[in-house]
Order: C-alpha cells, then structure tokens, then sequence
C-alpha cells in the first residue's frame, strides 16, 4: 500500500458558489476536500468542488471512493448529483453522514428539482449514517463501521458533534500512520473557545477550520452588513484561537464568505499569522502532504500548491 497521506481542497466557498474575476485566486467552488490516505479516496462534503474532482477521478479510472458528509446543508451537497464517477457502474461510492443523509440526498434529486433520481445513478451505493460514537476504519478489506483492524496500514476516522451550527455538524478527524487531520467547517466559536473541540483536535497536524467571516463583519461593525453572530460561522481569529488550544501544527482557513473578494480573504490571512503562525487560507488547487515518510525532492512534508484540473 501506499504511504502518501495528502489533503487537496477543490472547493473551498461557503453558502453558494462565488465565480467571477474577483474569486480566480482562491476559487469559487462550494466545501469540497479530497484525502488520499493509502490507497484510499476519502472525500470531505459533495459542494460544487466535487464536479471537477469527480471528472478527474474519472479520467484516472478511480472509482471507488468514501464521501464524508458534514452536515445536508445544500453548499455541501448540491455537487452531488453532477458528480461524474455517481453515472459509472464499475463505481463504487461509500457516503456517510449525519442522520436522514440518504433521505436529504434523495430528495435533492427528487423528480421535481432535478432530472434524474439518486437511484438511476448507476454506481453501486452505500449510503449510511453515523454516530458521534462510530468509527471508520479504512484498510485492505474496504471501509467498515466499529471495526478493529491489524492492518498497520489502517487509517481510521473519528467523530465529534458539534452543535455549534443550526442543525449540528459532524466534524472529522482522519488518522493514518501517526499523522492526523481535522476538518471542521460550519462551526462558530465559542466565548473562551470550543474545550470539546480542541481536545478533539489535539495535536492534528493539520485543521481545516471555518473561517467564513471577518471580525467586524461577525460584530456588525460594517455599514449596511448584519451581525453575523449565531450564523453557525467562525472567524479567522476564532479558528487560530482553537488552533492554539489544541497544539495543532498545520491551520488551513476554510468556507470562505462568497462575498470576499481575493484580497479580503488575503489580507484575513495575513492578519491570523499575528495569532497564529502557521496558517494559510486554503484555495482551490492547495496540497498539503501528511505523508510520514520521505517523497521524492520537490514534495516533502507541508504546503505545496498546485491547481486543481
């Protein structure tokens, strides 16, 4: 098996896509993170992002993938149904989320919204729910719930529930081969920070946090925007607070407002190094290796970049 544990961010948007000539930079794709641990294909919310991650997939004939679902909010599922390797029967998708998760996405292709239904897709299908207390566990046999495993090759994915959005959100933590990540969007801050959420997030090589607004757009302090508190959203600051809770090593801000042009999101950037040192605003096209061993010259461990397609 492979050793290469790397995270891709095809779309990195929150609340609706965000195309246009003030977006080229960090994209305007809706949620959507590709994993790779292993030999394994974890996929990280079904946004707009997931359409030109899953032309890619296709054209590499490689089709057999876990999705992750956050939560059935429609930025993180409305990619779904244009998702090319769904249409491929030699495909093989596992996709696990939240309760009503297989509900939530038939009825996204219900006759009435859209042309063809979750059950003419034509790849095979395993769509399930999980608890706060499951656990997936990915290694040579496929994927499977609260199942041990002697494969010292086994990536394994945690739970936390977080109420902290309207409706809950299920954030992530992916394990493999001592190096960690966790992705957790559509969370807001609390006064004195998440204490579940950091000791869930402790010593993650790389958190992938909401970040969707500003300071002052969070406070109301922008003429003719509403305070945004209680919206379910983070703030750069927030997210490097946690990241500095939980003693993490990597930060990558993520679910950026649509309304923020390049250069605001830049300058958020900028301004969360004076928090937290090691962070990036994550853009579409972004690599990060996990890997824990040595890749050739060109590709060690951190950020290195790349476009996406």
């Amino acid at each position: 098996m492979s050793e290469r544990f790397t995270v891709k961010f095809w779309g990195v948007r929150g609340s609706y896509p965000a195309p246009g000539k003030n977006t080229v930079r960090f994209g305007g794709n809706t949620s959507c993170v590709e994993v790779r641990a292993g030999k394994h294909i974890i996929i990280l919310d079904a946004g707009t992002g997931i359409i030109p991650l899953g032309q890619e997939l296709a054209r590499a004939k490689q089709l057999n993938a876990t999705i992750l679902l956050s939560h059935l909010h429609h930025d993180h599922t409305q990619g779904f149904p244009f998702f090319v390797p769904a249409y491929i029967p030699s495909a093989q998708l596992h996709i696990f989320g939240p309760t009503t998760a297989a509900e939530t996405l038939d009825l996204n292709q219900s006759p009435r919204t859209f042309p063809i239904g979750l059950n003419d897709m034509n790849a095979t299908k395993e769509i399930r729910s999980l608890r706060e207390t499951d656990t997936l566990t990915f290694d040579s046999t496929g994927v499977r719930i609260n199942a041990s495993s002697s494969d010292p090759e086994t990536a394994t994915v945690k739970i936390y529930r977080s109420y902290a959005h309207p409706g809950g959100v299920h954030v992530y933590r992916i394990d493999y081969r001592g190096r960690s990540l966790v992705y957790a969007t559509d969370t807001e801050g609390y006064v004195g920070g998440d204490r579940k959420l950091a000791a869930f997030a402790r010593g993650a090589d790389l958190l992938i946090h909401d970040a969707q607004y500003s300071e002052e757009h969070y406070r109301g302090q922008i003429a003719n925007l509403p305070s945004t508190q209680g919206y379910g959203h983070s703030t750069p600051q927030m997210a490097c607070q946690l990241a500095n809770a939980a003693g993490v090593r990597e930060l990558a801000l993520f679910h950026h407002d649509p309304n923020y042009a390049d250069e605001t999101v830049a300058g958020l950037e900028v301004r969360a190094r004076s928090v937290f040192p090691n962070v990036c605003a994550a853009y579409e096209g972004l690599v990060i290796s996990l890997t824990p061993t040595p890749l050739p010259v060109g590709e060690g461990r951190g950020v290195r970049a790349e476009r996406a397609g």
